[in-house]
């Protein structure tokens, strides 16, 4: 397995850092550590720049790669291998591409960074990353993982979420809850006189009831997927407004990461009826891995 840590020196970093040090990486692995220096004129969507001659000495390499050396010390270990790399350019572009090129399986990185607007409630290159990277992203918040939430939707992107998640060894020995959001058995007053329910309460009642329904077979499916994988999963359905739901379950649980999967055609701002994922990704305090549906052609 091939991870992309992207490291800062920030605290956010630092979180990441711990946090692929805790995981059960399987024999063979491969850390990629790679610090971004973020030169002023990458404001300008100036491209990816890897070091060389004069751009090496003018923005200090040297300095970078003496911090690099002190941030992957003792990462290491038997079964797992650690790769630095110091690379000029905007982080987000840098993080995506190299993960692009190194074929990356999963790249980890801090929710927060050293980036120019640092009152960001998520750093702008974490949710940058978050949405174009072509493998799984974990965004930490947590230096170790012993609880997950798996949120589905019954979307495609679940099957996606189920089958990456039974697929990944260093998840093994955690308890997992997987869950799924179904309409509300109480509309609100928009919902009953909208012209989508008619004004019907006998309607909403069965759409609520056929939401029940498929929700429950998908997370059901799934935790049996994931027990024969030999994992510890649960499932049970969630109700009310999706992100608020997600975000009680994860506090409710004692959560420490929540997965969440995308649809190929809009990235994080299609899954779970909008912009879900992404409120999740921005407000969770739980670690929050994102799980892509790639299209096709990005995957050949």
């Amino acid at each position: 397995m091939r991870i992309l840590l992207a490291l800062d020196g920030s605290a956010g970093a630092d979180v990441a850092r711990s946090l692929v040090a805790h995981l059960a990486w399987p024999e063979g692995s491969v850390v990629d550590a790679v610090r971004v220096i973020e030169p002023a004129w990458t404001m300008l969507a100036v491209p990816m720049v890897t070091y060389g001659g004069g751009v090496e000495e003018a923005m200090g390499a040297d300095e970078s790669r003496r911090e690099m050396e002190a941030d992957v010390a003792g990462l290491a270990r038997p079964g797992l291998t650690v790769a630095s790399h110091v690379v000029v350019g905007r982080p987000a572009n840098v993080i995506v591409e190299t993960a692009a090129r190194l074929h990356a399986d999963l790249i980890v990185m801090g929710s927060r960074g050293r980036g120019t607007i640092r009152s960001m409630v998520l750093g702008s290159v974490s949710a940058e990353v978050a949405h174009d990277a072509p493998c799984p992203v974990l965004v930490a918040r947590h230096p170790t993982v012993g609880r997950i939430v798996v949120a589905l939707d019954a979307s495609p992107s679940s099957e996606r979420v189920t089958a990456a998640v039974a697929g990944a060894a260093w998840l093994q020995g955690v308890s997992i809850d997987v869950v799924s959001v179904t309409l509300s058995s109480t509309p609100s007053p928009s919902a009953m006189f909208s012209e989508a329910y008619g004004g019907s309460l006998e309607w909403y009642g069965e759409a609520v009831a056929a939401s029940r329904r498929e929700a429950e077979a998908c997370v059901e499916d799934a935790a049996e997927r994931l027990r024969a994988a030999g994992l510890d999963a649960t499932s049970r359905l969630l109700e009310g407004d999706p992100a608020a739901s997600l975000l009680d379950a994860v506090s409710h649980d004692g959560a420490d990461l929540i997965v969440v999967g995308t649809h190929a055609r809009s990235g994080l701002s299609g899954v779970f009826l909008g912009s879900v994922a992404r409120n999740v990704v921005i407000h969770s305090h739980a670690s929050v891995l994102v799980v892509h549906q790639v299209p096709v052609a990005a995957a050949v």
